[in-house]
């Protein structure tokens, strides 16, 4: 979390108003390391650790932005899905195929960059309420009904499966 950490820190010397929520088993005041790098940076009224929540739904609704800070190791990221299903806007880090799922609706920025993640964090944060904002939010939602739906994931592999049974 501290590539999210760090670029929320430059946020926060800008004086832009916003308000973090993290989630995830062992995100909470539990977790000193993290409780100590939120303190360090000065982040404690921005930033709350919510822990473990089994009602995605209810979270993703929740949010005007999701963010991937992840370094590596990401795969699909389903929860790049599950918050543009709910028309949640997406910032992630260009990790596994993250930049597939997310596209042109939200915005890629490299790992390890805290930089480049303030700045994309900035630009979402000028953007929400505006029309932009409000297409974007569609857009999210139709790319994952589009492409990654059920009937789309059957219909996919049963062409693999049609292949394979031809051969």
């Amino acid at each position: 979390h501290l590539n999210l950490l760090n670029a929320l820190s430059i946020i926060r010397s800008k004086n832009m108003n916003f308000f973090c929520i993290l989630v995830g088993s062992n995100i909470n005041q539990k977790n000193i390391d993290l409780v100590s790098k939120i303190k360090k940076l000065n982040l404690s009224s921005h930033v709350k650790l919510l822990g473990r929540n089994d009602n995605i739904l209810r979270v993703m609704n929740g949010l005007d932005l999701h963010i991937l800070s992840s370094r590596y190791g990401e795969g699909f990221p389903n929860v790049l899905a599950e918050s543009m299903a709910c028309g949640t806007p997406c910032i992630t880090t260009n990790v596994g195929d993250a930049a597939f799922i997310v596209g042109k609706t939200g915005w890629i920025v490299p790992p390890k960059n805290p930089i480049r993640l303030s700045e994309a964090i900035e630009k979402a944060l000028n953007e929400i309420g505006s029309t932009t904002w409000k297409k974007r939010c569609v857009k999210a939602r139709l790319k994952i009904k589009e492409k990654f739906s059920i009937n789309k994931m059957l219909k996919s592999y049963n062409k693999v499966w049609v292949k394979v049974y031809k051969q």
